[in-house]
């Protein structure tokens, strides 16, 4: 089949054809950052039970700071509700708040990746401060590259619903967008737990 035709058929796929491969292929890259995410997880408490020649957190090293932590999570947080409120909102065909609560959203985002990239500068840790700085620093990294994924797909999907492609049963996409700010929420309110506990 020449891709001429394989892309004419593509495009004749039924909606739900297409709407439920489009959620698996987001199912699939969310499982896919979840074991790279578990093997953040499971490094941090690793290294923390090993604490090999007090390498963990070595004596006159510094510790971030946690209360920047869970601000940063609560902006997260609360940027998942604003979304879900959206969601459900297009979902009954309610434009106007769909694209109110996405845009809160949106906006929760943008501080989140601020107040990150300020934790990132003021931190009074480095990599070579031991197990527990490198550890918190890589994550700390990878929240920021999710909040930056998020931000883009976000904007994307906020400006699917201004020009009104939402609408007539066409939420899929803001349904799809979801599943992955949800992760999103999950992961930064997993890495706060975990980095709560430093020794």
């Amino acid at each position: 089949m020449s891709t001429v035709e394989h892309q004419a058929q593509s495009h004749h796929l039924p909606p739900a054809v297409v709407a439920d491969q489009q959620r698996k292929a987001v199912l699939f890259f969310i499982l896919a950052d979840a074991v790279f995410f578990a093997c953040l997880l499971f490094s941090y408490f690793y290294l923390r039970a090993l604490n090999v020649n007090d390498g963990w957190l070595p004596a006159g090293a510094g510790t971030a700071s946690a209360g920047l932590v869970w601000v940063i999570t609560g902006l997260v947080l609360v940027s998942g509700v604003a979304y879900r409120s959206a969601d459900l909102a297009i979902s009954n065909g309610d434009k106007s708040r769909f694209l109110a609560g996405a845009l809160l959203g949106i906006g929760l985002v943008v501080v989140a990746i601020a107040a990150t990239i300020y934790q990132f500068k003021t931190w009074p840790i480095m990599m070579s401060d031991g197990s527990y700085a490198s550890m918190f620093i890589v994550m700390s990294g990878v929240q920021l590259v999710h909040l930056v994924i998020l931000l883009i797909v976000a904007f994307g999907i906020w400006n699917r619903g201004v020009q009104g492609k939402l609408a007539d049963g066409k939420s899929n996409h803001a349904t799809v967008v979801g599943y992955f700010w949800y992760w999103v929420v999950l992961t930064s309110v997993l890495s706060a737990l975990t980095t709560f506990f430093v020794s």
